[in-house]
């Protein structure tokens, strides 16, 4: 398969199939089209989120990212929990779900606004509760 014994991720000239090689005895391959990927990442994000290793509370400021350069968004009310609802897509992941209280809704405008004036003296960083 390849040198590492990591699974081999290709996707085809038409951009619509990939295909998952695993290097085992026999060879097993994964053939996939973009709605079986999707479903793919919904359902590991799923377990993901229950296994026993759980991904850090706490975020540590200046890491390297893969961010997602001006990522489409929509905000609405959720008018049964009193909550704002904020979308955002990534094209990696398609459309991602956030319910924020009030509390952290202020905080998060409070904290954009204050960015996007370049008000960054206290070095503009801030965490949800």
């Amino acid at each position: 398969m390849n040198e590492n014994d990591e699974p081999l991720w290709e996707l085809d000239e038409e951009l619509s199939t990939l295909t998952i090689s695993f290097p085992t005895d026999p060879p097993v391959a994964l053939v996939l089209d973009a709605a079986a990927v999707s479903e793919l990442i919904e359902g590991a994000g799923q377990v993901r989120a229950k296994m026993a290793t759980p991904h850090s509370e706490d975020w540590q400021a200046g890491q390297m990212v893969d961010a997602v350069l001006d990522p489409r968004w929509y905000s609405e009310p959720d008018a049964l929990l009193e909550e704002s609802l904020l979308h955002i897509r990534d094209p990696r992941y398609g459309w991602l779900h956030y319910a924020l209280p009030r509390e952290s809704a202020k905080a998060l405008g409070k904290l954009l606004l204050r960015q996007a004036k370049g008000g960054l003296e206290d070095d503009g960083r801030q965490r949800s509760n």
